[in-house]
């Protein structure tokens, strides 16, 4: 049995699930829970609805398994099936699990400007950030989409879009960088 490192899950555990090994199933779970809870826990605060949603990805990975197909990216595979799994579930779900901050306005006692005075604030800081991001490069978009929506290294995406790993992490930490320094200077602006 090949064993695996500590970001990615040994190279036959895939197939051996296919195959109906549990230990498998068990290894997969090991190597991706902790990532897939982060990044479930970034689309709700409802810590009950994100581990429902984890165990659930895990029975469907293991009652599906026969037909799932070559996958080379598991930990992107996996948070593609949780956040489908989430979003059905807040689908159904009170809608406050969407938005914490709704929580929180709970107890301003009707004191609604400031509700709307930050929800212009975000807005107004939501269109500054989108047009931060169209003035990126199509690969610094590309990194940044596939680092942070589809969960992968920068390892794979080297691969996947033919670049030397160095190169791809320089690209990241730079974009990263400069996006984080344009929000910082549009912070001090707009307050």
């Amino acid at each position: 049995m090949a064993k695996a490192d500590l970001f990615n899950v040994a190279p036959d555990c895939l197939a051996r699930l296919k195959e109906g090994d549990p230990s498998a199933l068990g290894e997969l779970y090991d190597c991706y829970v902790d990532k897939l809870f982060l990044a479930a826990s970034a689309i709700t605060n409802d810590r009950e609805l994100v581990k429902d949603s984890l165990q659930e990805v895990f029975i469907e990975i293991w009652r599906y398994r026969e037909t799932i197909g070559d996958i080379q990216y598991p930990q992107a595979y996996l948070t593609k099936v949780l956040r489908s799994i989430l979003v059905k579930k807040l689908k159904t779900k009170d809608r406050s699990a969407w938005y914490p901050l709704e929580e929180n306005l709970a107890g301003l006692d009707g004191n609604y400007e400031d509700v709307i005075i930050s929800s212009d604030t975000d807005r107004e800081m939501k269109a500054r950030l989108d047009h931060a991001l169209s003035k990126l490069s199509v690969r610094q978009k590309l990194i940044l989409k596939f680092h942070f929506y589809e969960g992968l290294t920068y390892e794979q995406i080297a691969r996947k879009l033919n670049m030397k790993y160095q190169s791809v992490n320089n690209l990241a930490f730079r974009t990263i960088r400069h996006l984080r320094d344009l929000m910082l200077v549009l912070i001090m602006i707009f307050f």
